[in-house]
């Protein structure tokens, strides 16, 4: 068990710092207690220091990174006890590098399979691929209010996999053969 953060967008005092800050916190951590906020990290930031999260009892933001993917193939539940913007459990924003050419290129959260309150907001993520793939309703607790809240964009620069080709249900967290949506 780790402690999360609540900085929201607020740029870190010391970029130089701010990785090592993130890696102490969450290295070998299961459970977030608090949320997962991943803020400005570089494009060639090692994020292994996120595989074990399993849990996150807050909400998980993804922000203004550079950094092409996220160790969070682990992450299995987001119970939204806090929200971003009081609307979502899951925010992924603004993930490109200058012009857009590097930043977050895959989710690759092929075990999340529940999202117990709040919604999901993806935009601004030039690189990224598969978000329009995943069905997000099936993540939703039933009992989740906000569960419609899902504002998903895919505008991207660069071409995609075929997701249907990786993935015969045509739902992709990612390019690797593990990472189908079941």
């Amino acid at each position: 068990v780790c402690t999360g953060t609540d900085m929201k967008l607020l740029r870190p005092s010391s970029p130089e710092s701010h990785y090592e800050t993130l890696r102490h916190l969450y290295q070998g951590c299961q459970v977030v207690q608090g949320n997962l906020e991943l803020t400005y990290l570089p494009a060639d930031a090692d994020t292994a220091f996120l595989k074990d999260i399993k849990e996150v009892q807050g909400y998980v933001l993804i922000a203004e990174n550079q950094v092409p993917a996220l160790e969070l193939q682990n992450l299995r539940i987001i119970r939204g006890t806090q929200l971003f913007q009081e609307r979502f459990a899951l925010t992924v924003v603004g993930n490109a590098g200058p012009g857009g050419t590097q930043g977050l290129r895959q989710l690759g959260m092929r075990h999340l399979t529940e999202i117990l309150k709040g919604g999901v907001r993806i935009e601004r993520n030039p690189q990224l691929c598969f978000q329009e793939t995943i069905l997000w309703a099936d993540i939703f607790h039933r009992h989740n209010e906000l569960r419609g809240e899902i504002r998903v964009e895919s505008t991207r620069s660069r071409t995609c996999p075929d997701c249907r080709a990786l993935c015969a249900e045509g739902h992709c967290w990612g390019e690797g053969p593990r990472d189908c949506q079941t």
